[in-house]
């Protein structure tokens, strides 16, 4: 009897003792998030300078930054989604970026007359299976900047040449795409791109999607759709950001859409 009281003791201990490690791990990983997300956004309060000093082209800053953040998004999209990539469509996109020219196409847009980045962001968010959907998402989006800044000009646009309408809605279009990122589903329940969440609440969510028995009582809804990953938000953020203040400095207003608003596109038209 003592022999399997110290046994049950030794085995509670060892468990706490577990416990202990994992908090302590955990702890220290939220410490290294909270640094990571700190220089994030004195990296954005940057921006905010750069784009306010005495004439400097809110155009040309906004295109460096932009650039920067839309590569590190990808890289990191990829590595959160690596089925939704290849190296075929990847590299012509990348292209386009780093040089600032606006070539690439890709199959399913590519033989339709007209093509503008919302056909790109169409295929991206379609709830049917889409091969490579990291890349047509990055084009989408690269392709919405490029029209938004008239990027192939802008080397020639003084400040007041650019247009601003174009600018204001690519700062719209781009809270719902990150709303889209983090929320949209197929028509099985799974979630388009992995973003914000654990595995856990990947099954979780996709259960009660599916009308499924879940036993609600043994989760917290906050703990639930609590984001484990802020990477993703940070670099959109950062983007609507630059949008933002693009508008700022060429004296317009911009926008920050409510949730009803965003949840009512479905379609990029």
């Amino acid at each position: 009897e003592n022999a399997n009281l110290q046994e049950h003791t030794a085995r509670l201990q060892k468990q706490s003792d577990k416990l202990e490690a994992e908090k302590g791990g955990v702890e220290k990983t939220l410490v290294l998030l909270q640094e990571q997300w700190k220089s994030e956004f004195e990296a954005l309060k940057d921006i905010r300078q750069l784009l306010t000093q005495g004439g400097t082209k809110a155009g040309d800053v906004g295109e460096t930054v932009l650039q920067t953040l839309l590569m590190r998004y990808y890289e990191t999209l990829n590595k959160r989604n690596p089925r939704y990539t290849t190296k075929i469509q990847s590299i012509p996109v990348i292209y386009d970026i780093n040089n600032r020219t606006n070539n690439a196409t890709l199959p399913l847009v590519e033989d339709k007359e007209g093509v503008t980045y919302k056909d790109y962001l169409n295929v991206a968010f379609s709830r049917k299976n889409v091969k490579n959907r990291n890349d047509y998402l990055i084009a989408g989006i690269y392709k919405m900047m490029y029209w938004a800044y008239t990027i192939e000009r802008s080397h020639t646009l003084t400040t007041m040449q650019y247009d601003v309408e174009k600018m204001q809605e690519a700062h719209k279009m781009m809270q719902i795409i990150q709303y889209r990122v983090e929320n949209e589903k197929d028509v099985k329940g799974n979630y388009l791109f992995l973003t914000w969440q654990r595995q856990w609440q990947i099954n979780v969510l996709k259960s009660i999607y599916s009308n499924k028995k879940v036993d609600m009582n043994a989760y917290e809804k906050e703990k639930l759709i609590r984001p484990s990953n802020m990477n993703f938000r940070i670099l959109s953020e950062g983007m609507i950001f630059t949008l933002q203040e693009s508008l700022r400095y060429l004296g317009e207003e911009s926008t920050r859409l409510g949730t009803a608003a965003i949840k009512s596109v479905f379609i990029f038209l």
